[in-house]
């Protein structure tokens, strides 16, 4: 069996009671308070920047080619992502420098930061690569999985564009590179090595539930 195999079954549950929050289920049907919503996209403009940078202390740590290739691409597709996509929205919505400058990062987040860049630190790229990898497969999974459920409804929210966005295959193909480097890298580790990657793996997830339970205050 496949790590990621491993990592799907041990998480699954988690994932389901992530596509039932109720934060997401306003999302898609159009009646989460806009306030709210902005709010979650200031939390995940600052996630975002944690996150390339622990992709960039990745890349410092990285010793072979195709590692480093795989890592400069995701950090490059980020980095659009961020400052090209997800800047641009939040001044469309309103949200000025001075809003994102004066809102905290939630505790969750900052405690979900911490733990992954801990287990980077003490167990190396694959741990990294594992941890940012759920934050990825999540997304996208949860994002099928309630516009599935809410597809009568979804395409009159006013939030159906973030929907599309981690359903859309170049996000999905993405994903899948993703998947399949994790998978590469884990051929041969120790079962110990294995069970530490699940509980990295598992806790992030849970980290992910509370963060939309945080999201509705």
């Amino acid at each position: 069996m496949k790590l990621s195999d491993r990592l799907f079954k041990e998480t699954e549950e988690l994932w389901i009671e992530a596509s039932q929050k109720e934060f997401l289920k306003g999302m898609a049907d159009g009646s989460l308070e806009i306030g709210l919503f902005k709010n979650y996209m200031i939390e995940d403009y600052h996630y975002l920047k944690d996150y390339i940078e622990i992709l960039k202390q990745m890349l410092n740590l990285a010793e072979d080619e195709e590692l480093r290739s795989f890592l400069e691409r995701i950090i490059q597709d980020t980095e659009y992502e961020t400052y090209s996509v997800h800047v641009p929205y939040l001044k469309e919505l309103g949200i000025t420098d001075s809003d994102v400058e004066h809102t905290e990062k939630g505790q969750v987040i900052i405690d979900y930061v911490d733990f992954m860049m801990k287990e980077l630190n003490e167990y190396g790229i694959l741990a990294g690569l594992t941890a940012l990898l759920q934050c990825s497969w999540n997304y996208a999974y949860i994002a099928k999985a309630v516009s599935d459920r809410f597809s009568n409804v979804l395409s009159a929210s006013q939030y159906k564009d973030w929907f599309e966005a981690y359903t859309a295959s170049s996000y999905t193909e993405s994903n899948q590179l993703w998947i399949d480097m994790v998978d590469e890298r884990a051929k041969d580790i120790s079962d110990e090595d294995e069970e530490r990657l699940l509980y990295i793996f598992k806790t992030c997830a849970e980290y992910e539930n509370k963060l939309w339970d945080y999201l509705l205050g």
